[in-house]
């Protein structure tokens, strides 16, 4: 029988040089990554509160202002109003919606005149 011959240990050096080449090309794509998921979650939550911004604007056409007006309403009106979706103030004349999705929270003041504006965070601007 004959015996094998001893290795120099290129093969291992190679294993060990794709696994640093396939590490460092991980550790480039993942901050883009998360920032992408980052954006999307944002976009989602502002159309998500544009969309609740048209029932809020169906109830202040029922009732003749927003007073009043709470995610129970808006149910009532919309039952596909996400339940992420808050009434935060509801006035006369004004209101605040807010929703969170993955821990950042958006919030649009109303009443709606055709170009949304959001602020980040709870308190409408």
């Amino acid at each position: 029988m004959r015996r094998l011959e001893t290795s120099d240990g290129q093969g291992f050096l190679a294993v060990i040089t794709v696994i640093v080449a396939f590490s460092a090309l991980l550790a480039a794509a993942m901050p883009a990554y998360v920032g992408f998921r980052g954006r999307s979650a944002d976009e989602d939550a502002k159309a998500t509160l544009l969309a609740a911004v048209s029932t809020a604007e169906t109830y202040r056409a029922s009732h003749g202002s927003y007073a009043g007006m709470d995610m129970a309403d808006l149910f009532k009106i919309n039952p596909r109003v996400p339940s992420s979706v808050a009434v935060t103030s509801a006035k006369r004349s004004t209101y605040c919606l807010t929703n969170t999705v993955h821990g950042k929270t958006w919030s649009i003041a109303g009443p709606y005149r055709g170009s949304a504006r959001y602020t980040a965070g709870a308190a409408c601007a």
